[in-house]
């Protein structure tokens, strides 16, 4: 059944400005149909991709396919004005479907579609364009010819080994946009409530209660965590060591992500790689990744960072506001996780997008752009394989005890 399709009050914008981010480092599936057409549109007999593939294997014996990419990581078809080829010779129809909707996203939730964006896109980062209520025909176009999907899903667990029904996660949901969007807390103060949820949550033995039960606990959370979270604001205190191991070796994985850096897949980097992370485990030297990123030790991008323009305050508290308000975070990419798995998955974007601004901007002023880069990076995480797996998972559970993601949010926050 197609479910109906709704815009949320967040307000997002976007409007393709031909940047080309989304051609750059970024692997884009194929479905059958997309195949088909890019059989048809006969490129291996087109001068310029005579003995180059236009698509590869997902993976090693997979029966699935992805548009090829040149060694620096573009598009094989990204031409050097940073244009489609295949739109400039066949239009914009011909494109394969994901190239067609990005950034463009239906989150399936209770009876409903939520209409949102990924901010993988710079200019969804920024919020640059027309309202998406103005774009609400060209998605329902969209899903009346099957390039969107309109299906109800099953809901996420609500934590490990506990499943409930939509009525349950969606009050859980709604409870958590509620934490993330009130306005009257600053973002750092929003983030470190909904830790605190989801937490106390975790440790709750909620097995045994009936759904009525459970939804009135939540709601009793829901009220408590801003008394709960008071300490972590008068007391601001560093990390442990094995914390900090945890986060830097989370933020060194989104900084791969970051839409100017190239991975360069030789020894020389496997092995610059291999030390960086002895490096890592004693807790000094330098980060391993450069370009964009200047050379840095790693003591120095934990000191404060000082006062923030609104603008670019304004860009990581969208990303993490509309990633809320939508479900984004909890349902797209990664529906193995749990509620409460998700929304730590979501609150440690905001010290490592902190954490790389400073890497980004280390030895001059912050810019907006910078920000805007490293949002691009931040929702990479949500298809990127290393930051949706177990490994991932294991590491933000760690990080939820003793505090020490709170402090990790409230410590990088200055």
């Amino acid at each position: 059944m197609t479910l109906p399709i709704v815009v949320l009050q967040t307000d997002e914008k976007w409007d393709c400005h031909q940047c080309g981010a989304c051609c750059r480092s970024s692997l884009v599936p194929l479905n059958d149909q997309d195949v088909e057409r890019l059989q048809n549109q006969r490129w291996d007999e087109h001068p310029g991709f005579r003995g180059t593939a236009t698509m590869v294997r997902s993976g090693f014996a997979s029966k699935t396919f992805r548009l090829a990419q040149r060694k620096n990581g573009h598009c094989v078809f990204l031409n050097e004005a940073g244009l489609c080829r295949i739109h400039l010779e066949f239009g914009a129809d011909a494109k394969p479907t994901i190239c067609r909707i990005f950034p463009l996203q239906l989150i399936p939730r209770d009876g409903k579609l939520a209409l949102t964006l990924r901010r993988s896109c710079p200019s969804a980062a920024a919020d640059k364009g027309r309202s998406l209520k103005e774009q609400l025909p060209v998605v329902q176009q969209h899903v009346r010819d099957s390039r969107m999907q309109a299906i109800a899903i099953a809901p996420p667990a609500l934590k490990r080994g506990e499943q409930r029904d939509w009525k349950v996660i969606g009050r859980a949901l709604e409870v958590l946009a509620e934490l993330l969007l009130d306005p009257r807390f600053p973002p750092v103060r929003r983030l470190v409530h909904a830790v605190q949820f989801a937490n106390l949550l975790d440790k709750a033995k909620t097995k045994s209660m009936d759904d009525l039960k459970l939804v009135e606990l939540i709601d009793t959370l829901c009220e408590i965590v801003p008394e709960e979270s008071k300490r972590f604001f008068s007391d601001r205190q560093p990390v442990g060591a094995y914390a900090k191991i945890l986060f830097r070796s989370i933020g060194l994985e989104f900084a791969r992500l970051h839409p100017q850096h190239v991975a360069q897949r030789n020894w020389l980097q496997r092995l610059q790689m291999v030390a960086s992370l002895f490096r890592l485990v004693r807790g000094n030297g330098s980060a391993p990744i450069t370009k964009p990123f200047p050379r840095a030790q790693f003591n120095d991008l934990e000191k404060p960072l000082g006062a923030l323009s609104n603008d670019i305050d304004h860009a990581l508290s969208r990303f993490i506001e509309s990633s809320a308000a939508s479900y984004i975070y909890a349902i797209a990419d990664r529906r193995s996780w749990s509620v409460v798995d998700s929304i730590r998955g979501l609150a440690i974007t905001f010290p490592i997008g902190l954490w790389l601004l400073r890497w980004a901007s280390l030895g001059r002023e912050p810019s907006t752009e910078d920000m805007i880069q490293i949002v691009v990076a931040l929702d990479r995480g949500n298809g990127f394989a290393p930051l949706t797996g177990s490994l991932h998972r294991m590491r933000l559970r760690l990080l939820a005890t003793d505090g020490q993601m709170e402090r990790l949010i409230v410590w990088f926050a200055q």
